[in-house]
């Protein structure tokens, strides 16, 4: 499938702007994650999403404040977008108090349902059942609110996939389903374990509109996804995007990647540069803009590492707490 054309209406470079904005937030924040964990500071246990913020930035950002999401488990910027607070996420990677689950949720279990945080599943693929759900709960509830679920092209091959996207097109649920193409299943190349080419094009099999995009595009991401919104909110169901974008570092933090033969030439496919270099050249901006960005970035993860580090850790006995609701 040829990947989605552009509409051809005038690029808003301040949406642009705002898009490159919170991806550079969450790349500069990752990195501190990572230099932390690395420091034996926090537990290893974040998947990083270094390659993938511009695209998941953009999508969210045709989603209103009502909306919900429901996320996959590579990188930060998923939270950053819906307005998650740093030193909440922090205490949780952290195993501190202070957290959206109180430090219990890790890495890849960041709860916020304030700002439409939903969280993952606890298992690949569990996502979509919930999806079906909560679409469910919001077709009852009638307020025009979609929900998002972003996954991986392997969760793609789950049965929970065919099943989940068969029953909400039936019911015309306002979900939105979006797989994040990397071509990679934790180190299985998508060539040896999908039989399609494109993700998206099953959604022929279920009567809902699929759609590939270069996930490194942030306007056509963009443009994509709120036609998708638009739809689910006039209830005429599900569409499953496929973006395709590109991982830049390993599966997890320390991951060698032996099995990648491309792993040292994947950084001249960064979506950030090249969001950078549009909006310079648009006169959006400018180097004095970029410098001021990445100090306030930078005191601000800063401030939130401190803040979040200096809560206490949670007691032995907490591990029984929150065990039922």
């Amino acid at each position: 499938m040829p990947p989605a054309k552009r509409t051809g209406r005038p690029v808003d470079h301040q949406l642009l702007l705002s898009i490159f904005e919170t991806a550079l937030l969450s790349r500069r924040f990752e990195e501190r994650i990572i230099q932390m964990s690395l420091a034996g500071e926090i537990p290893a246990t974040l998947h990083p999403g270094a390659g993938q913020e511009v695209g998941q930035v953009a999508a969210l950002a045709a989603l209103g404040k009502d909306d919900y999401v429901l996320y996959g488990h590579r990188g930060l910027a998923y939270w950053l977008a819906r307005g998650v607070s740093l030193s909440a996420i922090v205490a949780d990677i952290a195993n501190r108090e202070g957290g959206t689950n109180n430090g219990k949720g890790g890495a890849m279990h960041v709860v916020d349902v304030p700002h439409g945080v939903l969280g993952e599943s606890g298992t690949v693929g569990g996502g979509f059942v919930i999806s079906v759900g909560v679409g469910m709960a919001l077709q009852k509830r009638g307020k025009g609110q979609v929900v998002v679920h972003f996954f991986g092209d392997g969760t793609a091959n789950r049965g929970t996939f065919h099943e989940s996207l068969n029953w909400a097109s039936l019911r015309k649920l306002p979900c939105i389903y979006i797989c994040e193409n990397n071509g990679w299943a934790v180190s299985v190349p998508s060539s040896y374990s999908t039989s399609v080419t494109d993700i998206a094009a099953r959604a022929a099999g279920y009567g809902v509109p699929g759609v590939v995009v270069d996930g490194s595009d942030a306007a056509a991401v963009y443009e994509v996804m709120e036609q998708a919104v638009a739809r689910a909110r006039e209830g005429k169901g599900p569409t499953l995007i496929e973006s395709k974008v590109t991982r830049l570092m390993g599966h997890y933090i320390g991951d060698l990647q032996t099995y990648r033969p491309d792993a040292a030439s994947v950084a001249d496919k960064d979506p950030l540069p090249k969001l950078q270099r549009l909006l310079e050249s648009a006169g959006t901006l400018d180097a004095a803009r970029l410098a001021k960005l990445e100090n306030d970035m930078k005191a601000k993860i800063q401030q939130a590492v401190a803040t979040a580090m200096a809560a206490p850790l949670l007691p032995p006995e907490s591990v029984f707490q929150d065990l039922y609701a």
